[in-house]
């Protein structure tokens, strides 16, 4: 029996060889679109859940109350862990780790290198770092110790063999005792290497401005809500004292928690890792679900519009003796058939398609054999299940000689719910393409809009964290200015989008009031303005032969003359940053940040310390000239710069990248409605193609008919356009809201939307309306 069953569908599905392809090819395709996007999901879902503790790690970060507003900082004290293990029985430990600025020579190799961080040896009773090399328990136990990771290792060494071997970091020598496993790419804290530090000595609870992250392991699972409550009270006891010794009226500290599993997520803190967003994780979680639906509900209306074409088959084996269950088994069969094939495809699919995706997103995802399988398996099972109900019990069900007769009118039910899922498809195609249209038009806009200066051919060369090292950054800016090929050159922060700028208290009047604010700052020389292009609104520049300037003249935007409620900026005493003196000028408005943040308040000083970068004007083929020249005065240092527009387009790529993604699935879910589509235009031309034959022998041209067929398709995707506009105008408001500067959704964008959807239907169903028109109404009709 199931050799006859294979032989019969075999048959059947290679004459229909078109059809086989778009059941097998939507399936496939809807079942690799959605195991893509559950992938993904489940990636940003479960950062750093491998760790062994996750669920008792948590991370406490800092809310800073100052006069003028809060400030949430992802660090904290230094003797905030220290005190937790000393007096808190349900912690079990504390660890800390400290981001260094760390520039790394390894033999002859000089380089900086990201992600180093000072940290102590209880980071690894708190998290489970795999070792590949070394002993986890003792590696930072002594004094100038290092772990480094397998990518360091072998980015310097060429192998991960390197215990025992040294390097400078800073200048300073460290001995590598241990080699950690690569982290996965679903790692919040992202780690090159771990330098030993001993935080035991230090006894001040303000130092360096709480330069820690804090990770706490308890004994059990946390009450965050009651821990909490301890540490207000930690903080009164031991913080507030010492902010009341050094003056800092006004100032309070609350100390906040926050689960492992919840930190990838933690928006809104100050010197934090780059974050997720849990709002695209739940947009392509809903577009997974909704395109495996799709493509399952498509399947089986393919299956169900060439069912029609099998019941005079049915009639004619009924009428040789064949039971009802063997044409459901028959049906049945065939049906698992196809979805055994669309699994398969879909798996190939997926192995071809997964690497792609990961250097697009830059992570690592591999296909996770026992839940895939176990969803291709699912599926499998559903659409064999689904797909052959229809076939199997309705067409085994009918009246032999009614269907001999080709009276199977009974086969048109359940083509209303066919064109409410049409409907319903073209929806959320319709909202896709609006989507994909507002989406460009803001992130054109976010590259074309007035950042209040020029950010093209402006470079930004790092320069050595040795302050003494630095004071020879002003001969090597001399000798830059010097040279024609550059166009200027100025010392100062610089303006770096993903940096933080240095905060500091600053007192001035406001309505006849003394006003206390946490102020951001810019530290400059009077070339910084000139070059940068900026434009002061009123005032003046700071002088480089101006003592007075140099120690007491404040630069501050528009924004802060509005934070500070002045009708007139110039001459307002100011003090803060090592300055005091009063305010010579106010600069236009300008963003330093991204423009999903509005501007901010802005101080610009004279350079109060040797200056940490050099900004310089200049096209890019000038590089080597600046590394010669930087090389020159720093031998051992290496060159490292950033244009600044290229910087700036970084800030953006979490955007894009997620735009891509929106767009691919967007193209594959219209893909998938389409087939539906055409299934739903097959079925439509089958139940007509009497009507089809009696109107070309009354007279009807080829061009009548294709109108008539495809009107009603119009129909459902005009309904499906009024339904989505409304839904789409909503979603992409809320998308927008998460932006400082956006624009305006224009009627275009809906009306170009509908054009789209339109079209596609209409380029659809146009290959079957035609089909239909040319066919020889005498093969129709022979019967009658």
């Amino acid at each position: 029996m199931l050799r006859n069953y294979l032989k019969i569908a075999r048959r059947h599905l290679w004459i229909n060889k078109l059809y086989t392809g778009l059941n097998v090819g939507g399936l496939a395709v809807g079942l690799t679109t959605c195991l893509l996007m559950v992938m993904y999901v489940k990636h940003e879902f479960t950062y750093d859940r491998f760790h062994a503790n996750a669920d008792r790690i948590v991370r406490v970060t800092t809310n800073l109350t100052t006069p003028d507003a809060p400030i949430s900082v992802a660090s904290c004290s230094i003797l905030l862990a220290s005190a937790l293990k000393r007096d808190y029985p349900d912690v079990e430990t504390a660890a800390r780790f400290e981001p260094v600025s760390a520039t790394i020579r390894y033999g002859t190799d000089l380089r900086h290198e990201p992600d180093v961080y000072y940290a102590e040896q209880d980071v690894f009773s708190v998290f489970t770092y795999p070792f590949v090399e070394g002993n986890a328990t003792k590696a930072l136990s002594e004094p100038n110790t290092a772990v480094v990771t397998e990518r360091f290792a072998r980015k310097y060494a060429g192998c991960t063999n390197v215990l025992g071997e040294t390097f400078l970091c800073n200048k300073k020598l460290y001995r590598i005792t241990g080699v950690m496993a690569d982290l996965p790419s679903n790692a919040d804290m992202k780690i090159s290497a771990l330098l030993a530090k001993d935080y035991s000595t230090y006894t001040d609870w303000l130092v360096d401005d709480f330069p820690v992250y804090t990770f706490v392991l308890f004994r059990q699972t946390p009450n965050l809500n009651a821990f909490d409550k301890k540490l207000a009270l930690l903080s009164k006891t031991y913080i507030q004292p010492e902010l009341k010794k050094v003056g800092a009226t006004g100032y309070a500290v609350v100390f906040q928690t926050e689960l492992l599993k919840d930190v990838h997520f933690s928006q809104g803190k100050l010197a934090d890792m780059p974050k997720g967003n849990k709002q695209y994780g739940y947009l392509f979680l809903f577009l997974a679900g909704f395109v495996l639906v799709i493509a399952l509900l498509n399947y089986i209306n393919l299956l169900t519009a060439r069912a029609t074409g099998r019941a005079k088959e049915v009639g004619i084996r009924k009428a040789s003796g064949a039971l009802r269950r063997q044409l459901v088994g028959q049906f049945l069969f065939e049906s698992f058939l196809l979805s055994f094939l669309s699994v398969v495809l879909a798996i190939i699919l997926l192995e071809i398609s997964i690497p792609f995706f990961n250097e697009l997103l830059q992570i690592q995802l591999d296909i996770p054999w026992r839940d895939g399988l176990l969803m291709a398996g699912i599926a499998l099972l559903s659409t064999s299940f689904l797909g052959g109900l229809y076939p199997a019990f309705v067409l085994s069900g009918f009246n032999t000689a009614m269907v001999l007769r080709k009276q199977t009118g009974g086969l048109g039910r359940g083509f209303g719910l066919r064109q409410a899922i049409t409907v319903f498809q073209f929806v959320l195609a319709v909202g896709m393409i609006v989507g994909v249209l507002v989406a460009h038009t803001q992130m054109k806009y976010m590259q074309r809009v007035d950042l209040g200066f020029t950010k093209e051919q402006v470079l930004t060369v790092h320069l050595p964290d040795d302050s003494l090292a630095r004071m020879s950054a002003y001969a090597l800016t001399d000798d830059l200015r010097q040279r024609t090929e550059i166009k200027d050159a100025s010392l100062g922060s610089g303006i770096k989008p993903d940096a933080i700028l240095v905060k500091a208290t600053t007192i001035f009047q406001s309505v006849g009031k003394k006003r206390e604010v946490m102020g951001n700052y810019l530290s400059i020389d009077e070339r910084f303005l000139p070059l940068m292009n900026m434009k002061l609104v009123s005032g003046r520049n700071v002088l480089a032969g101006s003592e007075a300037d140099k120690n007491g003249a404040f630069l501050v935007n528009e924004a802060f003359v509005k934070q500070a409620g002045w009708k007139q900026a110039i001459g307002q005493p100011m003090e803060g940053f090592m300055h005091k003196g009063k305010v010579v000028g106010v600069v236009r408005n300008f963003n330093y940040r991204s423009l999903h943040t509005a501007i901010e308040p802005v101080i610009l000083v004279f350079n109060a310390s040797p200056p940490a970068n050099l900004t310089l004007k200049m096209k890019p083929e000038q590089l080597p000239l600046v590394q010669a020249a930087l090389q020159k005065h720093y031998p051992n240092f290496p060159f490292e710069y950033t244009f600044l527009d290229a910087a700036f387009d970084a800030q953006y790529r979490k955007d894009n990248l997620m735009i891509t993604l929106f767009n691919g699935f967007s193209l594959l879910t219209m893909l998938v409605s389409c087939l539906g589509l055409f299934g739903l235009a097959t079925f439509s031309a089958e139940q007509r193609t009497k009507e089809i034959g009696v109107r070309k022998v009354l007279g009807a041209s080829v061009i009548s008919i294709v109108t008539l067929l495809s009107k009603d398709v119009l129909k459902l995707v005009l309904i499906a356009i009024i339904i989505a506009a409304p839904l789409a105008w909503y979603a992409m408001n809320q998308w927008l809201a998460d932006f400082a500067y956006k624009i305006d959704m224009a009627w275009w964008m809906f009306a170009l939307a509908g054009f789209v959807a339109v079209s596609i239907a209409l380029l659809t169903v146009s290959f079957q309306s035609v089909k239909a028109a040319l066919m020889n109404p005498v093969r129709s009709l022979r019967s009658e």
